[in-house]
């Protein structure tokens, strides 16, 4: 943390007539002043930080690729990333005409139509690797995480400094969320990265028509916005319309700062702003910058609007969520969001809200408190009432912001900007926030509340989160009064609190780390299975057997995330490891007897029973995967016997 040692200077001695007497007023003093030191040194340069922030943003996500997810819609992003590698450069709608299942077909055009820039990046990372290993469909989104936040510290360096950058860095980098979003194939962490990298162009855009940025011309204003309208561009071939949240962030603080300048108020009159010639260099800036994005993003949505019509735009620019959850309350989402960060956050923003209404001068500090406020506000107004928005993209907008706050609060209190007796506040509000994340029987008695439906159980799960909230007053309190005007103990009382705060956000990433998904690990051994096999005979024809009745018994009783045909996740895998061979779409077992007599693999999808020794034996195959439950049974043309050429 950058800290700033502002103690009372001591009054020097200037001979010995008078040292007794200074001695006497130093003692007098120290028995009424309480000097508060910050908590740590001043923090090493930014050359010394940013080694450890790429770290901090490389290695969490690099370790969470042991653990990467197929869970929906990850696998039609990648089929789609496929169809880019089969010809459909710009429009990889066509792809599903190879797809019979009208439920999965149906599935995959919804995200064929999507902004192409997830697909064309998976499609690259399959490119690089010779064997189309289903790992590259994720790497697209590791990157686009690890570059999110070395952005954030970006932020952070560039309104308060290299120490709040760090602090950000950590909070966003051991994320559960963004570490879960790394793990999948999806573009959501390609959407934060532009819409921060948008962000970020625009703060060093304020930053260089101060005069505060350098007279380089790579560090000009005109400059400044030809890269955020690329940044902008990009994010709209990423996430579509959740892209006009950036624009409605710049607009908001444009005028907060027009209007907080006292040469554009009318003599005195308030604070209404005006436009004057002053005014047109952030006007021209701002055109050039969408021009640029929209010479960047707009020829793709000319294409399929010329191929598909206007509907393809509206599904196109405006992509919803799928496969996602049901939306919930905005307090709870940002509690699962951050548990650990959400109170120094809010108190972020208080603090930030405050130092705009005085001051007068938009200093660097209130400047980038004040955007990250707005930046925060319209993502929690978006992600709240945005219904049919892609909420999963919405909270990694919001979860930028939230992390600067938070980060924010932490220099304060490091630096001792902020008293410690703000933890009376601070520390019962984490206790209770964390407590609702960990604790489902709190969650369950206050939703229980709020329905009229309160038990014994309700009351027994209110009375403990009561308990636990006048408990961390009440300690807090007495160690406030017990430490009063002693700067080592309040000291030691705040370096517990922020080291048990990171704490709980590094140990909560970790625990998503460390977790494996059963399901993609069935996956990936059958692929491997069918690769080996490939390999000693190659096959000739793939059938894959979806019964409709026992198909829909599967798919009612397992989870909307773990169904195995709805979401694409073995078609995926399939095309992966034999990409030349089409796959045939049977609905009965009756259907195997009329396939060619060549080198088959059959999979059997949700059959309630796989097939008998005597079917086996007539058809010619025998079993090289057994599947969980029978649902991803594999048979092979079998060794003994060959196939009539």
């Amino acid at each position: 943390m950058e800290a700033r040692d502002e103690s009372p200077m001591f009054p020097r001695i200037k001979d010995g007539s008078s040292r007794s007497g200074n001695r006497s007023v130093l003692g007098s003093r120290l028995e009424s002043v309480t000097i508060e030191r910050p908590l740590i040194r001043p923090g090493p340069p930014s050359a010394m930080v940013f080694p450890l922030v790429v770290i901090v943003a490389v290695l969490p996500g690099l370790i969470s690729l042991n653990s990467w997810d197929l869970t929906p819609p990850a696998p039609l992003w990648g089929l789609r990333g496929l169809a880019v590698l089969d010809g459909y450069w710009l429009d990889q709608t066509p792809a599903a005409e190879s797809i019979k299942p009208a439920r999965e077909k149906g599935a995959f055009q919804a995200i064929a139509v999507r902004p192409p820039l997830g697909g064309w990046l998976i499609a690259l990372g399959f490119w690089l690797f010779a064997d189309r290993d289903p790992l590259a469909a994720v790497l697209p989104s590791y990157i686009a995480g690890a570059a999110a936040v070395v952005l954030v510290h970006l932020h952070g360096r560039l309104w308060r400094g290299t120490g709040l950058g760090l602090a950000a860095a950590i909070l966003v980098g051991f994320n559960q969320d963004l570490l879960v979003r790394i793990q999948e194939a999806t573009p959501d962490t390609l959407g934060m990265c532009g819409a921060s990298a948008a962000l970020l162009c625009y703060g060093w855009h304020e930053r260089s028509m101060s005069g505060t940025a350098g007279e380089a011309w790579w560090s000009s204003p005109r400059m400044w916005a030809v890269n955020g309208g690329f940044a902008l561009g990009l994010t709209i071939l990423a996430i579509g319309s959740a892209v006009l949240l950036v624009i409605a962030v710049v607009v908001v603080h444009q005028y907060y700062l027009a209007a907080c300048d006292p040469a554009l108020t009318r003599g005195g009159r308030g604070r209404q702003a005006r436009f004057s010639f002053r005014d047109w260099p952030n006007l021209i800036d701002g055109s050039l910058a969408l021009l640029v994005a929209m010479v960047v993003a707009g020829p793709w949505f000319a294409m399929m609007v010329r191929r598909h019509g206007w509907e393809s735009m509206g599904v196109g620019f405006m992509p919803h969520g799928l496969l996602e959850d049901e939306p919930r309350a905005l307090t709870s989402r940002l509690i699962e969001l951050a548990p650990a960060a959400l109170p120094l956050a809010i108190h972020g923003a208080v603090r930030a809200i405050r130092d705009a209404l005085v001051d007068e001068t938009n200093s660097r500090d209130t400047t980038g408190g004040s955007l990250w406020v707005v930046w925060f506000g319209l993502g929690s107004l978006a992600l709240s009432g945005w219904s049919e928005g892609p909420r999963r993209v919405l909270e990694l907008f919001v979860l930028t912001p939230l992390c600067l706050l938070a980060a924010q609060s932490i220099a304060d209190l490091v630096n001792r900007r902020v008293p410690v007796r703000s933890l009376i506040i601070l520390a019962p509000a984490t206790a209770v926030t964390v407590a609702w994340w960990a604790s489902a029987d709190l969650n369950r008695a206050v939703a229980d509340l709020a329905s009229g439906h309160a038990d014994a159980a309700t009351a027994l799960g209110l009375h403990l989160g009561l308990d636990l909230v006048v408990a961390s007053v009440v300690i807090i309190w007495v160690l406030n009064r017990l430490t009063r005007r002693r700067d080592r103990p309040q000291r030691a009382i705040l370096g517990v609190f922020l080291i048990v705060v990171l704490s709980i956000t590094v140990g909560d990433g970790c625990r998503e780390i460390l977790f494996r998904h059963s399901e993609t690990t069935e996956l990936l051994s059958l692929r491997s299975m069918i690769l080996r096999r490939n390999r000693e005979s190659p096959f000739a024809l793939l059938a894959v057997v979806s019964p409709t009745s026992s198909s829909a018994r599967v798919d009612s009783a397992l989870p909307a995330a773990q169904r195995p045909s709805l979401g694409g996740r073995l078609r995926y895998i399939l095309k992966t490891a034999l990409p030349q061979l089409p796959q045939r779409d049977l609905e009965s077992l009756d259907s195997l007897d009329s396939l060619p007599d060549v080198e088959r693999l059959v999979i059997l999808v949700g059959a309630e029973h796989g097939l008998s020794s005597a079917t086996l034996a007539r058809l010619g195959l025998e079993s090289i995967h057994p599947g969980r439950s029978g649902i991803l049974d594999a048979y092979a043309t079998t060794r003994t016997r060959r196939p009539r050429r």
